[in-house]
């Protein structure tokens, strides 16, 4: 083993790579720069209504336990909109079909517009219509869909560059909509 160099420096041998990370790493920095490129250029426009916590809590303690939720004003950012495989589901009242869609953030545009309040489940982000939907509902107009597991993708170096959310459709029930904008 000795005969073989080892051309790392003595910090690098005894520490990790995560203990040496730095933040001001040009690579990170280009890393962030092509992500939000990447959401910008591919992404839709989509408005997010924060979920009101009440209370000291910072995160919900029960879930879906407020009947009557209050929202923050709307947000405009733009994410990647990727719908999810059609799937059936056996229900005790019969076959549903609920319409999910995993949706793509920049992390660092999520960080920079909500400051420590990241997205979480309970909220409700409203995405646009599409032209076959504007022909089929007799007034066209955007979805809402309640985020329910929300998680970090895309790794580089340490730093995650993506913010994903998983939503589902909000149902036509004027009670569960956002109220103001």
């Amino acid at each position: 083993m000795s005969s073989i160099p080892d051309f790392r420096s003595d910090v690098e041998k005894v520490f990790s790579p995560l203990a040496l990370y730095n933040h001001d790493k040009p690579d990170i920095a280009y890393a962030e720069r092509l992500a939000e490129e990447l959401i910008n250029l591919s992404g839709a426009w989509v408005t997010i209504f924060l979920k009101e916590i009440k209370g000291d809590s910072e995160e919900l303690e029960v879930w879906d336990e407020d009947a009557d939720p209050m929202y923050r004003n709307g947000a405009s950012m733009k994410a990647y909109i990727k719908p999810d495989t059609i799937a059936f589901e056996l229900t005790r009242w019969g076959v549903d079909n609920p319409i999910k869609s995993t949706i793509v953030f920049h992390r660092s545009s999520i960080i920079s517009a909500f400051g420590p309040r990241l997205i979480a489940p309970g909220d409700v982000v409203r995405i646009p219509y599409n032209a076959a939907s504007a022909l089929l509902a007799p007034e066209p107009r955007p979805f809402d869909f309640r985020i329910m597991n929300v998680y970090d993708s895309g790794n580089f170096q340490y730093r995650w560059l993506y913010y994903t959310a998983k939503a589902q459709l909000l149902p036509g029930d004027k009670a569960l909509r956002v109220r103001h904008e």
